[in-house]
């Protein structure tokens, strides 16, 4: 009898293991279904983000290429304004020597009148000796030389001055011109700025939010499947204990077993440290000295505020080995001390980068810029503008990422900036 109710418990228990085991199937294929469905459109998704991400480096390229020439033409547009200043001083300085010049030429024409012209020949006769006659004759050459180079003088500075004022007209016109280009080119930074931003921030929603429904789905798969597995495995298990019941109790009769079970759990307690408050940074540039000796005193790069820490948390894997300033865009970004240009260009996920080499293997790193105004070999002061405050590689917001790094190890820069 025993032995007839543990063969039932056992078909029993198969029958309710393979229905459970049904169900779990079931709810996996519609899960796995699901997946399949939401992979294509994050596949989709992600095609188009990194449509949209080429394209922006492109645009990036653009956009620096623009920035470059806003801060050349605002350059060429201070040189043409000095040009014009130091023209405007030049004309004063001989409008000036003209006057002078006709003034003493209208004395000499004056004394000239005054006395008349037979004076001259007068004062000639009235000499006996021919060495007074050779002298006096010499004199009125002297004297006539003097006229003409004076008037040859007037009449070359009134040419100069003409020249300049020829200059003046056509600066003033290219400055006009180069205004009128500067504007537009800026309209045009803004336009694409505005239209970069906007489309990739759309993307990144789109592809994050698939991101984020595939990865619920996929939890859910793997919840699925441990229940699946751990379904079979007690269904082994139950159905071996059962047979090993049924055994025992075919050879003795009335035997009980007991089962014992222990269930250990382990708590796992995470702590998260939390990031001081975003600083404030300031610019407060120390005379050209050597990195190594200017820790705790080097200025900030440009003025905004931290949002991100050196050591705090970037993702589950990654810290931030550097530190993130929000600033405008278009900002000026300055070396924070005297260096040589390593690199100055783009790179991937970090956009347009500036890394600067000093001293005792020492390096400062400045990313996502929209535009860099310098070149590989150039060296650099203290205070040196160096690129400019963008959202180049893709980011959400307009900051600069700041980094010091000594060899291949990275330095807090709090530690080193005041």
């Amino acid at each position: 009898m025993a032995h007839r109710l543990l063969l039932t418990s056992v078909i029993l228990l198969a029958c309710l293991m393979s229905s459970a085991s049904a169900d779990t199937q079931s709810e996996q294929k519609k899960v796995k279904a699901e997946i399949s469905k939401v992979s294509k459109s994050y596949n989709k998704a992600r095609a188009t983000s990194k449509s949209l991400q080429s394209e922006l480096e492109r645009n990036e390229a653009e956009i620096n290429r623009l920035s470059r020439k806003e801060y050349q033409a605002e350059q060429k547009i201070k040189a043409i304004s000095d040009q014009m200043v130091s023209s405007s001083k030049e004309k004063q300085v001989l409008t000036e020597r003209i006057k002078v010049e006709k003034e003493i030429l209208a004395k000499q024409l004056l004394a000239m009148y005054s006395s008349g012209e037979e004076s001259h020949l007068r004062l000639l006769l009235k000499q006996d000796d021919p060495s007074d006659i050779s002298r006096t004759t010499k004199y009125f050459e002297y004297l006539n030389t003097s006229r003409v180079n004076r008037i040859q003088n007037v009449r070359k500075s009134l040419e100069e001055i003409e020249k300049l004022e020829a200059k003046i007209t056509k600066d003033s016109q290219e400055l006009k011109s180069l205004r009128v280009s500067l504007l537009a080119d800026k309209k045009s930074l803004q336009a694409e700025l505005a239209k970069n931003s906007k489309a990739l921030k759309s993307a990144k929603s789109v592809e994050s939010s698939q991101r984020s429904k595939l990865n619920q789905l996929k939890k859910k798969e793997a919840a699925l499947q441990a229940v699946f597995d751990n379904l079979i495995k007690k269904q082994k298990a139950d159905a071996a204990a059962l047979a090993r019941r049924a055994a025992v109790a075919k050879k003795k009769t009335a035997q009980k077993t007991q089962a014992a079970q222990k269930t250990v759990t382990k708590k796992a307690t995470t702590t998260k440290k939390a990031a001081p408050k975003g600083k404030q940074t300031s610019l407060n540039f120390v005379a050209n000295r050597p990195f190594s000796s200017l820790r705790g005193r080097l200025s900030w790069p440009v003025k905004g505020r931290i949002t991100k820490n050196y050591g705090s948390r970037r993702n589950a894997k990654q810290k931030w080995k550097g530190v993130l300033i929000k600033a405008p865009g278009g900002q000026r970004v300055h070396a924070v001390a005297r260096g040589k240009v390593e690199y100055a260009g783009p790179v991937r996920g970090y956009g347009y980068v500036v890394i600067l080499q000093h001293d005792k293997s020492y390096r400062t790193l400045y990313a996502y810029n929209r535009a860099v105004y310098r070149k590989t070999g150039d060296v650099v002061n203290a205070g040196a503008v160096i690129a400019a405050v963008g959202n180049s590689g893709g980011q959400n917001e307009n900051a600069l990422y700041f980094e010091i790094r000594r060899g291949a190890s990275t330095q807090n820069p709090a530690r080193w900036c005041k």
